[in-house]
């Protein structure tokens, strides 16, 4: 992948170092962060003409802890940006049969065809966020792996005009209009601009997962017990991630992190599932989190913005995220590329895209808070589930309306 300009042994070539960024700004937007939010939010910025550096701690390929299916909203998502046939070509399994369990019942059925979508998908973190990292260079973006953002720059009147960051104990002060933080749940870039929550709860649900082969689902397996959230996803490589989640007040009586616990946590949420795992082998350490806060940050302010988890965190259980974060990198995509554009309509463009995310995100966010406190029975999780499953319409309505870009090189 291609990085920032290097100098003579293979260094990064010094950025300016002086505090006051000169007239002309080294890039129109910088990125902190490189995963599904970041890289997609910089390719589709770099698609439109702009200059764009995004950078990241981790080096690409690598994995990272995360939900792996991607809802009908997030495939939509990689279609219309013409990189589905990528994900399909790395080997991610198309998923037309997915079933839900509510206690002891099970609900199976085929993905409907609507919005030109009638598969899902959920590829390992490795493969979409390199997939969506060479996009973004191959729009223009330069990526800087290895890259810890440390600071911001501010001009005299308190707006964000880049960044500080270390690279190879270097230390780079690249400038832009626009830094964008995709750095997530615990993202340093709204920690240093102040961004603040106007909705939120604590971590309820602790999540553990594992890959396991040979387990013979043809799809998606999402379970609702009272007290346990289990399930199986397929993935890559003949794979499917298996996972189970519980209150996290239990993990001392469940830390499902042997093999004995995780199967004890699987036998509860059901009996069949259970079987279905045991019939494959497990091919992973144990990964997980003792829960996530979930919190709606303001996304913007001069000269910043906050995407994916970094503005918008919920619980896991909804198995959204990662589609969410698709959403969101076109939604401010969108905004960033208006007020770049359009300086005097920034206010305008930036407080759209947060209603436009807000009002998608309500009830996703609050349909899997109360689902992540466990504090539910098998019916009203089937209407929880179905409250989200309409929310998922709704969202693919509106991203389906979305007009095509037309990049007009002239006027950045």
């Amino acid at each position: 992948m291609r990085g920032p300009e290097l100098a003579a042994g293979g260094l990064p070539r010094p950025l300016p170092v002086e505090h006051d960024p000169p007239l002309e700004p080294d890039y129109d937007v910088i990125v902190v962060g490189a995963r599904v939010a970041g890289a997609s939010t910089a390719m589709l910025l770099a698609r439109q003409g702009h200059r764009v550096l995004v950078v990241d701690r981790a080096t690409m390929p690598s994995d990272v802890v995360s939900t792996h299916a991607i809802l009908r909203s997030g495939v939509l998502q990689l279609t219309r940006w013409g990189i589905l046939d990528r994900v399909t070509a790395a080997g991610t399994p198309p998923v037309s049969d997915v079933t839900l369990g509510f206690g002891p019942e099970r609900i199976r059925f085929q993905v409907r065809p609507e919005h030109g979508v009638d598969t899902l998908y959920a590829p390992r973190r490795h493969i979409l966020d390199t997939i969506l990292v060479e996009a973004a260079e191959e729009a223009g973006a330069e990526f800087a792996g290895g890259t810890r953002m440390i600071d911001l720059l501010r001009d005299d009147g308190g707006r964000v005009t880049g960044i500080v960051a270390k690279r190879r104990g270097f230390e780079m002060r690249p400038t832009s209009r626009m830094v964008i933080g995709a750095d997530g749940v615990w993202s340093r870039t709204a920690d240093l601009v102040g961004a603040h929550s106007y909705r939120s709860h604590p971590a309820t649900n602790a999540v553990t997962y594992a890959y396991f082969q040979g387990v013979d689902v043809p799809g998606f397996w999402f379970q609702f017990t009272p007290g346990v959230n289990a399930g199986i996803i397929r993935t890559n490589d003949d794979m499917c991630c298996v996972f189970a989640g519980r209150p996290n007040d239990l993990m001392d009586e469940f830390r499902a992190d042997s093999e004995t616990e995780f199967t004890r946590l699987l036998e509860k949420a059901g009996p069949d599932l259970a079987a279905s795992v045991a019939a494959g082998s497990r091919a992973s350490q144990f990964r997980g989190t003792k829960g996530l806060p979930g919190f709606i940050r303001q996304p913007w302010g001069p000269g910043w913005a906050l995407v994916g988890d970094a503005g918008y965190t919920k619980d896991p259980i909804s198995a959204h995220g990662i589609s969410d974060a698709l959403r969101d990198a076109e939604l401010c995509a969108r905004a960033v590329d208006s007020a770049i554009r359009n300086p005097e309509g920034t206010e305008e463009a930036m407080n759209g895209y947060q209603r436009l995310r807000d009002g998608l995100s309500q009830s996703m966010f609050r349909e899997s808070e109360v689902l992540a406190r466990y504090h539910w029975n098998a019916e009203e999780a089937s209407d929880r589930m179905r409250t989200i499953s309409e929310a998922v319409r709704a969202e693919c309505a509106v991203l389906a309306s979305q007009c095509e870009w037309t990049a007009d090189l002239a006027t950045v």
